[in-house]
């Protein structure tokens, strides 16, 4: 068996190859331009970038290809008109212009909010967006057949299927966590045509097949099975292993704490962490954020007109001390368990004694901070999870790493694919095609971690209880 993955970024697009072991070949990628615009993006570009990935890997495997799963970024508002053509550029997760719209909406139906998709609204989510589109662009709105999201766009265009999964549904809210059906009352009051929210299928089921003209663009031949797929939270908890023993912890443009639980378990936790579908029908998915993860290191680096790699050997060069200043990397907005999205950012305890890598290490330590008050909480109401697995940013640079290993209390892995988006699309998708049971049989036979052989350090554990301090007197402003 052999399976495209498609992993549709806010960042970058990738593509590789999966056999039922979930051994990886023909990784490639292409980073999208975020120049004009970092909270919008162009779906013809998606396409465009996802053929020519394609084209590389049926060049060699072609023939071999037995199907295509997808994954990609949550929360956009992409609306498509009756010939299948965006009205206008997506509007990504990371735009919160919808605030008034995610406020009103609260006021008006907050609580059934809560009860029924297992969030409050933030601007982050999709139907706020489309409430501003249909006030301050009714052209748009009017012009708009279907609102889709990234991987969904994706598999219109190789399948002429207008569909989506529960985990994406969940991540526009309106959709019920129980019946994974859009709540037709919902939308009626708040006059929003129903009909505009595509089909919901299972994450692990076909929804479709190549059609004659996508092989034409892609090289993947007509007929090919195309997998639904998930939003790239749960394909990044399930490439991750997460379970019941495990959490994981990404460090992408976003900071993301990945848990999951039994489904119908989250009413101590909605309002708190978010509360999504995943890929596993049977189970949730629970996300603890701060918006401004990695993206954080890459302001402060263009801030001090330093590279990457530079703010990175800045940041390994000081140790974690007790005198760091504190960085609260809210730039974007504070995320779970505070669920507020207006930009505050701040340091504090800065002195005429700190260095640049002394900003850089507190830059490090400050944006992983809010991840670990959200592993604290997690484990107050969920219980206690003791093992976590590291992926992107934190397993991949040394000074993250560390950082990590000393601040988080449970015992740390380094997963032996760090691609978690693409291996959790890959074992969704070999679940679809019958290769296994069910999602956990395929996470078993799939996924390999190793452990790290750290410990938690007492200055971590002081840094983070000055951070929490910071917190909560940002909080009471």
């Amino acid at each position: 068996m052999n399976i495209i993955a498609i992993d549709i970024g806010t960042s970058r697009i990738k593509a590789a190859l999966f056999d039922e072991s979930g051994a990886m070949s023909c990784l490639d990628s292409c980073r999208l331009d975020r120049a004009s615009s970092p909270v919008t993006q162009n779906a013809e570009e998606w396409f465009c970038v996802t053929s020519s990935l394609l084209r590389k890997i049926t060049r060699q495997y072609g023939s071999r290809v037995d199907a295509v799963v997808l994954t990609g970024n949550m929360h956009a508002l992409l609306g498509i008109d009756s010939d299948g053509a965006p009205v206008a550029d997506a509007v990504l997760w990371s735009d919160n212009s919808a605030a008034a719209e995610s406020d009103s909406l609260n006021k008006l139906c907050g609580k059934e909010l809560i009860t029924l998709c297992g969030n409050a609204s933030t601007p982050v989510f999709t139907l706020p967006k489309i409430m501003r589109m249909k006030r301050v662009f009714p052209e748009l709105y009017a012009k708009s057949e279907t609102f889709m999201q990234s991987k969904d766009y994706i598999a219109f265009r190789l399948t002429g299927k207008r569909i989506t999964d529960p985990t994406d549904a969940s991540g526009v809210l309106g959709m019920d966590l129980k019946s994974f059906q859009w709540k037709k009352e919902l939308f009626e009051e708040l006059e929003i045509d129903i009909n505009k929210l595509p089909e919901i299928v299972p994450s692990a089921s076909v929804c479709g097949y190549v059609t004659a003209q996508a092989a034409e663009f892609t090289g993947v031949p007509a007929g090919t099975p195309v997998v639904t797929g998930t939003g790239d939270l749960s394909s990044a908890a399930v490439g991750s292993g997460v379970n019941d023993d495990t959490i994981s912890l990404t460090l992408g443009t976003a900071g993301q704490l990945l848990v999951t639980g039994k489904r119908g378990n989250s009413a101590s936790l909605a309002g708190k962490l978010f509360v999504f579908a995943h890929a596993d029908s049977e189970r949730e998915l629970y996300l603890g954020s701060v918006p401004a993860g990695g993206f954080s290191y890459e302001w402060f680096s263009k801030m001090h007109n330093i590279s990457m790699p530079e703010f990175f050997k800045l940041a390994e060069s000081v140790p974690l001390k007790e005198d760091l200043p504190v960085f609260m990397p809210y730039i974007l907005g504070r995320g779970a368990p505070y669920m507020q999205y207006t930009p505050s950012g701040a340091w504090f305890r800065l002195n005429a004694s700190h260095t640049p890598g002394d900003m850089c290490r507190g830059a490090v330590f400050g944006a992983l901070s809010p991840l670990r008050q959200c592993a604290d909480l997690l484990e107050e109401l969920a219980g206690s999870r003791k093992n976590i697995v590291l992926q992107a940013l934190a397993c991949r640079e040394k000074p993250v790493r560390e950082t990590v290993c000393a601040l988080f209390t449970q015992e740390k892995f380094i997963p032996e694919n760090s691609e978690a988006s693409l291996l959790g699309a890959a074992i969704v998708g070999a679940t679809a095609m019958q290769c296994y049971s069910d999602i956990n049989a395929a996470s078993q036979k799939m996924i390999t971690n190793t452990p790290l052989n750290t410990k938690t350090q007492e200055t971590a554990q002081k840094l983070f209880s000055e951070f929490m301090k910071y917190a909560d007197f940002m909080q009471s402003l």
